[in-house]
């Protein structure tokens, strides 16, 4: 083994003590395998190559390659050139296209909830859902790029001076052969149309990826801060004086409270490794080599704090219990939790191998938790060993098990499991098994316990501290994908379900049901028109204790006009609604959505008009938001007590250097 190979050797298992305890049990012996190396048909070995090829590499000048670290990850990732296309660039700063339904407070910025059921996929620690998770850098919207030449892009989008200030800076570069490092920053600053409705918040993301030469050694790593401050001021008092436009001074509408604010930061540290044990004596490309498989570890540290202050009395209204001071709280939760993951593969998960019909992973997850507020703190450690079996039946048909259980700690014997199968439309060997055109269904059990949250809270308006069982949760899910047409539909019932109610927490009493289905096509009608669909549906059998619109969508008819080969313009419509529904209310204290039966909001269109721009490397647009205030009425409130935005004009720019 040449020195270089036996230095990463080293490298990958001295970084494995990188967490409290050691790994040197998780090493394990591969799989024995045949000795008789599976021939390739020419277009495999031409595809191989290609894959080979791309692997850490740009090949010309100004191209940009791109790729998200997936869970069950090891090999070469598969990359995707970077594309700048103006459909959608009026939704500025999607951190990515997150085709979901979400319930908007009217500022950006500020706590949102997700509509769409999401079945619980790995078992773990969760504090809490993070209200602020659309906006805040995550590692699942990380990504990785490979860049020829240093890559720049520059965001910034105004109001006008009114009420908002968005700037975002992305800057990628190669600094050797196979290493990219990165650097993304962004700033919100919204003042608000209401009393004590500021939302700023920054975020900061340094990255970087590493592919060796002989492609056996790969790692990502990164570091992410988050910090958001908004003021709370717990809707206004009277919705009446919003929906009759009594004042259109949105300052002069009396709010709950005048002064108080939330906070929430996060640090995240992380890498992950994997080496790929293959032979050499056959070929130079990694593929065409018999293999021995891979082992991977990754490392994460979430450094995270909550705090929540006010100045109130009985007298607003908002909060009638005070159990520490009748005339201000001030209240935080600190938590830190580190988690290692190892495991051996036969064969990268996300690939369908070439000659390899059956794969299989092993290995387990350790968390470390650390917790405290004001009154409680809890330290605990659990382990989640955890196992995946896949199989490919001639290129098209695949199955996929997994499992992992739980010991110790908050979550012990807690677990999830699932089986997919998926039927492969398209022999697209250069995209990933979750990208790859199909339809597949799934089937799923889990039992966990509810978030920490649920579980222990002590503040000034708040205080509980319960035993709830273990939740249980089967559900059925099918996911559709053909040349951009895509479905996802679940179906789950859910036993013992905990849910949040104006109080605090409580555990359904029975067994319901939860159906919703999302779907989605971006078309191009001729060279001439675009229209961008998102539709919803949902269901749930007891609204004693879940709430959903029946139905929902998400709308943009815009037409498209090229200027020769230098420019194109898009001139459109994008319109949001949904049915009427009780809406979650939203409780400042906790920072959270909570299940409520007094008001009903929702069955209104809110409308927005755009104007895109692009010429060479700069995207520009200008929009008419809520271009129809005044034409229906003033009921545009999806969050109960929390109108959507008046209407405004923003604009907005970005720009590209790739040298």
């Amino acid at each position: 083994m040449r020195l270089r190979a036996k230095i990463r050797v080293f490298l990958l298992l001295a970084t494995g003590v990188v967490g409290i305890w050691p790994l040197a049990a998780y090493a394990q012996e591969p799989a024995p395998v045949s000795e008789e190396i599976p021939e390739l048909t020419p277009q495999q070995r031409r595809d191989s190559i290609r894959r080979a090829k791309l692997a850490g590499l740009a090949k010309s000048r100004g191209e940009t390659v791109v790729y998200y670290d997936l869970y069950m990850q090891s090999g070469l990732p598969v990359f995707d050139t970077m594309q700048y296309p103006l459909d959608g660039f009026q939704k500025f700063d999607a951190l990515y296209q997150h085709n979901d339904f979400r319930v908007d407070r009217g500022s950006l910025g500020m706590p949102d909830q997700l509509l769409e059921y999401m079945p619980r996929q790995v078992a773990g620690f969760g504090l809490r859902e993070n209200p602020f998770s659309s906006w805040f850098y995550t590692l699942e919207n990380t990504p990785f790029y490979q860049t020829k030449n240093p890559y720049t892009t520059l965001y910034f989008v105004n109001n006008f001076g009114k009420d908002l200030n968005f700037f975002r800076a992305t800057h990628s570069q190669n600094v050797a052969r196979g290493l990219n490092l990165d650097i993304d920053f962004r700033v919100y600053d919204v003042y608000g149309r209401y009393y004590n409705s500021r939302s700023n918040q920054y975020n900061v993301r340094f990255s970087g990826n590493y592919i060796s030469r002989d492609a056996r050694y790969r790692i990502v790593f990164g570091y992410i801060h988050n910090v958001v401050a908004v003021g709370e001021n717990g809707g206004i008092k009277e919705d009446s004086l919003f929906t009759r436009n009594i004042s259109t001074n949105r300052l002069k509408i009396p709010v709950y409270m005048t002064s108080a604010s939330n906070r929430w930061r996060e640090n995240k540290y992380f890498f992950k490794q994997s080496y790929h044990f293959y032979d050499t004596k056959k070929d130079s490309i990694p593929e065409n080599n018999r293999s021995y498989g891979y082992i991977t570890h990754s490392f994460e540290v979430e450094d995270m704090l909550l705090k929540y202050r006010d100045k109130t009395t009985a007298d607003d209204g908002f909060y009638t219990d005070f159990f520490l001071d009748p005339t201000q709280s001030s209240e935080q939760n600190v938590m830190m939790k580190m988690t290692n993951r190892v495991f051996y593969s036969s064969s990268d998960m996300e690939y369908l191998p070439f000659g390899y019909r059956f794969k299989f992973a092993a290995g387990f997850k350790n968390e470390y938790i650390r917790w405290h507020d004001r009154m409680l703190r809890k330290d605990c450690v659990q382990w989640f060993p955890f196992a995946q079996v896949q199989v490919d039946f001639a290129d098209r048909f695949v199955f996929d098990a997994y499992l992992d259980f739980g010991f110790g700690g908050y979550n012990n014997f807690d677990f999830s499991g699932r089986a997919m199968f998926k039927y492969l439309f398209r022999d697209d060997r250069e995209r990933t098994l979750s990208k790859r055109d199909g339809i597949e269904v799934m089937l799923g059990v889990n039992r966990f316990e509810a978030d920490w949250l649920y579980t222990w809270h002590f503040s000034n308006h708040f205080y509980w501290s319960n035993d709830f069982g273990k939740t249980t949760e089967a559900y059925l899910q099918v996911k559709f994908n053909y040349k951009g047409w895509w479905l996802r539909a679940k179906a789950g019932m859910l036993n013992d379900y905990v849910f949040m109610k104006k109080d605090g927490p409580v555990q359904a009493d029975k067994e319901f049901w939860v159906v919703n289905a999302v779907a989605g096509k971006n078309l191009h009608i001729g060279r001439y028109v675009g229209l961008d669909n998102l539709l919803m549906l949902g269901y749930s059998s007891n609204e004693d204790y879940l709430h959903l619109p029946l139905f929902g969508l998400q709308e943009s008819l815009y037409g498209i006009i090229p200027i020769k080969n230098i420019a194109q313009i898009q001139i459109g419509l994008e319109f949001v609604y949904n049915t009427r529904y009780y809406a979650d209310a939203y409780n400042p204290a906790t920072a959270g959505y909570y299940w409520q039966d007094e008001i009903k909001t929702g069955n209104f269109f809110f409308m927005n008009v755009f104007l895109n721009f692009q010429v060479k490397r700069a995207n520009l647009f200008i929009k008419c938001l809520n271009v129809a205030e005044g034409l229906f009425k003033y009921n545009y409130i999806q969050t109960p007590h929390y109108p959507l935005v008046d209407r405004c004009v923003r604009f907005g720019v970005s720009w590209r250097f790739f040298d």
